[in-house]
């Protein structure tokens, strides 16, 4: 892990040292992030390969551990330092470059949201669900409420004071289970119909 950290900071130094010898940073946005959590063991008897911290699950399953990554944005002069806790998913990207470049997408749907306001002005993100599966396995998560549906189990949880999805709160907040499920059921049926629609 260390050796791999290493050489990723070495690449990202001398895209930035490029960038500023070519007089171009000051007019690139860059970012880093990842569109999935680590792997902590793999097939094969592979252990111990990466850590997710106090998050539960790993890459490919729907827990915190499977998809909550920290994102870097660096643009002198554009974007100003500091940190923020709203949420964003990877398919934010593709409304934001649209909208940075000026390209309009007229009717076309997107699962993303703009993130400019938030970048360059610290606005905050509209309120939104924000939904995963994979392979059977789904999640949908509101604010900090996120109902899991896992290996033929489900849990909801409080991720503001549960980031590890340890204590099912099911049994005390069955209404808002109810809604979430519906919530998935419809955003699933839509993924479903656009991608026969876009084959």
């Amino acid at each position: 892990v260390k050796g791999m950290i290493e050489s990723v900071d070495q690449s990202v130094g001398r895209i930035l040292g490029t960038l500023k010898e070519e007089g171009l940073l000051e007019n690139t946005l860059v970012i880093f992030t990842s569109d999935n959590g680590g792997y902590i063991s793999y097939s094969g008897g592979f252990e111990n390969i990466s850590s997710n911290g106090p998050l539960r699950g790993q890459k490919t399953q729907v827990y915190e551990g499977g998809h909550r990554v920290p994102t870097i944005a660096f643009w002198p002069g554009k974007i100003k330092p500091g940190v923020t806790d709203q949420t964003s998913i990877s398919m934010d990207w593709f409304p934001t470059f649209a909208k940075m470049t000026g390209i309009s997408l007229g009717e076309l749907p997107t699962d993303g949201v703009d993130l400019s306001p938030l970048l360059f002005h610290g606005k905050p993100l509209p309120e939104r669900n924000l939904y995963w599966r994979i392979r059977g396995n789904w999640a949908v998560r509101s604010g900090p409420w996120k109902l899991t549906h896992a290996n033929g189990k489900s849990g909801f949880f409080n991720l503001d004071s549960d980031i590890g999805e340890t204590l099912d709160l099911s049994d005390q907040y069955p209404e808002k289970v109810k809604s979430l499920q519906a919530a998935y059921v419809e955003w699933n049926q839509d993924v479903n119909t656009s991608a026969q629609v876009y084959e």
